[in-house]
């Protein structure tokens, strides 16, 4: 629960909403943030999903699933994998690629930094691998936008330190928790020398979500799509912006009905699009069909298992 709290801390600039999920492997458990938690909700008495990680990786490693079952057999062997017991909750639709990690500790979040970093690769992917090369010895891997869920976890596998998800995020995966520490540094490392000072700036000072609101929320912006959770959630994010006469989206943030979910989602866009107005947005073959996923419907479901 202390790695979650760390890491749910950094509003907008690690995890917005309920995004994000870690993971500790004990034995042949492996214990992760349950579907549908806020990483700054986890605590040791609620937030937990408790998974047969061994009986998932081997499915997942020997199964070859037509496309069409695919994602609802995911689903299924989420739920069968999932051991029940009271005040655990469903785990997340992201397990599988916890699952077929080698390390003890999976961490997973949607830091900026790690979406500017892919956005960088896509422009000049040699000067990007040549400067990972020059500034750590982790074993750094790229995986182009894909599905969240079954494909992602199909897509995830080995013992590197770090894997950057393009339009998504980061997987950090390591025998220590050091491993967060390693993750800091670079990320600060990549801001000073590929030119992004302004969110160099925002990372060493740990501003507060209110602060940021103060520098980036008056923006008026046309509707982007730069996390897979704004695809998921696009309803619901919709309800709460309101539109500019010229037909822009703003964010009510003294709003007393706020979702505070969506509000952090819609900052988090608008620090990325100040960052880098030519941000890609999440490819439209995702972006249309991740809310109808089977995991996803799930997730949209909170749930704990009661005693």
């Amino acid at each position: 629960s202390e790695i979650c709290q760390s890491i749910g801390a950094r509003i907008p600039l690690w995890t917005q909403g309920a995004g994000g999920n870690i993971s500790i492997k004990d034995g042949d458990t492996l214990w992760i943030k349950a579907t549908g938690f806020r990483l700054d909700s986890v605590t040791p008495q609620q937030g937990m999903a408790r998974v047969d990680f061994r009986k998932m990786s081997s499915v997942l490693d020997s199964e070859d699933w037509k496309e069409a079952q695919a994602e609802q057999n995911y689903a299924n062997l989420i739920k069968d994998t999932t051991l029940v017991e009271p005040g655990l909750g469903r785990a997340s639709m992201e397990t599988g690629f916890h699952a077929r990690l080698s390390k003890k500790y999976v961490l997973h979040f949607h830091s900026l930094a790690s979406l500017l970093i892919c956005h960088e690769f896509n422009q000049d992917k040699t000067r990007v691998l040549d400067w990972l090369k020059k500034t750590t010895s982790l074993d750094c891997v790229f995986i182009e936008a894909c599905r969240p869920g079954w494909v992602l976890s199909k897509k995830v596998f080995g013992d590197s330190s770090i894997y950057f998800l393009e339009s998504h995020g980061i997987i950090l995966q390591s025998d220590q928790p050091s491993i967060l520490e390693d993750w800091k540094s670079l990320e600060i490392k990549f801001c000073t020398d590929f030119g992004y000072e302004e969110l160099n700036r925002l990372l060493r000072e740990e501003s507060t979500f209110q602060e940021l609101i103060q520098r980036y929320g008056d923006t008026p912006l046309s509707f982007k799509c730069y996390f897979p959770d704004v695809a998921v959630f696009r309803d619901r994010l919709e309800k709460q912006l309101r539109k500019t006469e010229q037909g822009l989206f703003y964010f009510p943030w003294d709003s007393k009905s706020q979702d505070k979910d969506m509000a952090e989602l819609w900052l988090a866009t608008l620090m990325l699009y100040h960052f880098a107005p030519h941000f890609e947005e999440v490819p439209s073959e995702i972006s249309s069909v991740v809310k109808d996923l089977p995991t996803e419907k799930l997730r949209q479901k909170k749930e704990l298992y009661e005693g």
